[in-house]
């Protein structure tokens, strides 16, 4: 059974180190918004700090993402608050960069959020 509607305060939530909920380490920062492990849905914010670089990768779920704040470079493409994205299940995607730094938000439906970056390598060679 899913939870029920409510709201969360963006300024009321606290940033913390991603090292288990994307696995990117290297100053990325996670806001949980919701995470319902019964259903599989993670929604979050994601901070990436100035100069970032994200490597290709794919995850064992769907997930859309939308730009809040900043820049996010996809493929020589710069997209910019409110620009969405939506990367499939177990598909490689980038490599993403973060000039100025970014802050999106995303949701992730399935298995897991988790970045896969040495099997998106491997599938990319």
């Amino acid at each position: 059974m899913s939870t029920p509607y409510y709201a969360v305060k963006r300024w009321e939530t606290e940033w913390q180190a991603d090292v288990d909920v994307l696995s990117l380490g290297a100053g990325v920062q996670v806001k949980i918004l919701r995470d319902d492990r019964e259903s599989r849905e993670l929604d979050l914010m994601i901070r990436f700090p100035a100069g970032y670089e994200e490597p290709a990768h794919s995850h064992a779920s769907s997930h859309s993402t939308m730009v809040l704040e900043g820049t996010q470079v996809v493929g020589g493409v710069n997209l910019h608050p409110g620009d969405y994205g939506y990367g499939p299940p177990d598909e490689v995607h980038g490599p993403f960069s973060y000039p100025e730094g970014c802050v999106v938000f995303a949701c992730f439906r399935g298995e897991s959020a988790h970045h896969v970056v040495a099997a998106a390598s491997a599938r990319l060679k």
